[in-house]
């Protein structure tokens, strides 16, 4: 078993979807061993997990909307964000779904806490969150053990896009970026952040 990384760059959503697709497809029914992990930055887009409410939607049309099979409820990606999407199977990594989403928000605490950023869990909800607000999202589906989806954290993305919705269905949630914090390049924030994927998987 190999773990390959796929760096996009800035990518439209759907093309990430079009290679998710392909390579979920090898896994499930070509067996393929390799475990893959997509690092990219989207253009603006609203996403919508299963679990949406009609009052969690944009106010204002911002960007476009488009409808998914995660779990989750609303969320935003967009320039500033980086949005990591692991392709794996869990049995792979003795990991049990809970213990998966557990994993990807310790990948971006440790990451955060390099930079001495003090992040957290919050009881009963699912990402990473400051003093200033959440930074890191989570919406995962996972396939006979194959895991798609996965989770982004803001590095400088623009606020207006998640004060037009109630992200995850969170009302008067506020939203931090690294850079509310520290001074570091993207490039820097990203090599550590990649380190830490890599170690896990």
């Amino acid at each position: 078993m190999r773990t390959k990384f796929i760096f996009l760059g800035l990518s439209k959503y759907k093309e990430f979807l079009e290679l998710q697709e392909k390579l979920t497809e090898r896994k499930l029914y070509k067996g393929d061993k390799n475990s893959y992990i997509i690092i990219t930055e989207h253009y603006p887009i609203y996403t919508l997990g299963k679990r949406i409410n009609r009052e969690d939607l944009p106010k204002k049309s911002l960007a476009p909307i488009l409808k998914l099979d995660r779990g989750g409820g609303i969320t935003f990606h967009g320039f500033g964000q980086i949005v990591v999407y692991p392709i794996i199977n869990l049995k792979d990594y003795n990991l049990s779904l809970k213990k998966y989403i557990w994993t990807l928000e310790d990948i971006m605490i440790k990451t955060l806490k390099f930079f001495k950023i003090e992040a957290y869990r919050q009881d009963g909800l699912i990402g990473v969150f400051t003093d200033k607000g959440k930074i890191g999202f989570i919406g995962v589906k996972v396939s006979k053990f194959i895991t798609n989806y996965g989770f982004s954290i803001n590095y400088d993305v623009d606020k207006k896009f998640f004060e037009n919705i109630n992200p995850c269905g969170l009302k008067n949630m506020k939203i931090a970026n690294v850079r509310d914090f520290t001074n570091i390049t993207k490039e820097e924030f990203l090599s550590k952040l990649y380190e830490e994927v890599k170690n896990r998987f």
